[in-house]
This record gives C-alpha cells, structure tokens and sequence, in this order.
C-alpha cells in the first residue's frame, strides 16, 4: 500500500529554528547506502524522501519513515518522522535522539561526503556541540550490536567534530570582518565630508571604497586602506 506524506525542504536557517524547539540528547549520523548520489536528480527530494518512507512502513512495518531528516547532496534537508516523536535509528538508543540519512554510499571507493552535503552536516554537527556537547554526536556504527559500517567507512567522526568545532572560528571571523566593514562606512562618510588645505575633498570615489570595505578582508589590509583614503 502507498500513503502519501507531507514532507517539507528547508534550508539550515530554517531547520535551526525548528530545532530551537525541542531538545534532543543524541545526533545520530547515517548514510543511507542506497538510494546513491547517481540517484539524486537535482529536483527529486520529495520522490526519494517518498521512497523511503513506503519502504520503512511497506515493507519494514514500522509506523512512519524512520528519520526526523534527509540530507540531500545539494545541501537541502527534507524532513521526516517528527521531531518530538522517537527514531527508527540505533537500537537502544532512540528515545532523545535526532536521526539524520544523508544520501550516499560513503563506504571507501563509492560516493564521497563534499560540497553543500558536507557543509550542512558540519553545520548540524556544530549546533548538537554546542548545545549538547560533543558526546552527542554518534555514528550508526557506534550502537551497541551494531555491524554495519554506517555512515560509510570513508567517514571519520573525530575529522567531522574537529571541521565543525573549527566553524566556530570562522563565524567568529565573519563577525570581527562585519564590524570593520560597519566601522570603515563610518570613516569613510566622516572623512566624505572634510576638505584638505585647498578645499579638495580627502577621500576620492567614497561609493568605490564602500564596495571595497564589502569584501571579505583581513584586519591589517582594512586599517591600511583606512590609512590610504586618509591621506
């Protein structure tokens, strides 16, 4: 028999305040094996999130797809079993934990773990330390009893947990590079409106400075070019 679902995509931003919502113990992190890479079409989420979900209750006989969430290789989450309602996940385990598939085979010599697909995963990874610590995250593979090599032998959790721990620089940065755009408007509207000794303006195309102050720019090059238009 074939039942329809409502499954919705989202971006990170909007699985971030869904997940403000609730409180989990445990990310759990699993591949799904099949459906592959080669299987994503580029605009079939909800047809292979749908697959999924007749064969977990068709055939596996359970109630509802097992994952709260699928992510796709394009980076795009489709959502699952609800949040507050337990995984079909690691035996054992489930009761407070928030069951993740990423499409793929990230078995050794198969598909491989980059790009948007990648970045996303960090991006969970990074949210489940930082309110839960890193304990929380688990590999399927990690279960008691568990045999198979879940998520994929060609993933390691101590690599994922240290380039998502390492996110938390980069924002940082992107912060600290924010403030020195804010303040270089600042200087740059100040300086805008004073004249030098012969009543030229100081600062030569302030709009083409601007666009300059926008780019993503290390601190000493942002102070040197405040010291430049200056002069």
């Amino acid at each position: 028999m074939i039942m329809k679902k409502e499954f919705r995509i989202l971006d990170f931003n909007q699985l971030k305040k869904e997940l403000d919502r609730y409180k989990f113990k445990q990310l759990h992190i699993h591949h799904t094996w099949k459906p592959e890479h080669k299987d994503f079409r580029g605009n079939n989420h909800i047809t292979m999130q749908q697959g999924m979900y007749n064969y977990h209750v068709n055939s596996n006989g359970w109630q509802d797809i097992g994952q709260h969430l699928t992510l796709f290789p394009d980076g795009k989450w489709v959502t699952g079993r609800p949040f507050n309602i337990a995984p079909a996940s690691i035996k054992n385990w489930n009761t407070g934990a928030l069951a993740v598939e990423m499409i793929g085979n990230f078995d050794t010599g198969n598909d491989k773990l980059d790009g948007k697909q990648k970045e996303e995963i960090l991006l969970l990874i990074k949210y489940f330390i930082d309110k839960y610590g890193e304990q929380s995250i688990k590999f399927h593979r990690e279960g008691p009893g568990v045999t198979k090599t879940c998520p994929g032998t060609s993933l390691d959790k101590s690599k994922l947990i240290h380039e998502a721990k390492n996110l938390g620089k980069v924002n940082n940065m992107a912060k600290l590079e924010n403030w020195q755009k804010v303040q270089g408007e600042k200087a740059l509207d100040s300086l805008n409106k004073k004249k030098d000794n012969d009543g030229n303006p100081i600062v030569n195309s302030p709009e083409d400075w601007k666009t300059k102050l926008s780019e993503n720019i290390p601190g000493w090059l942002f102070w040197s070019i405040i010291d430049r238009i200056s002069k």
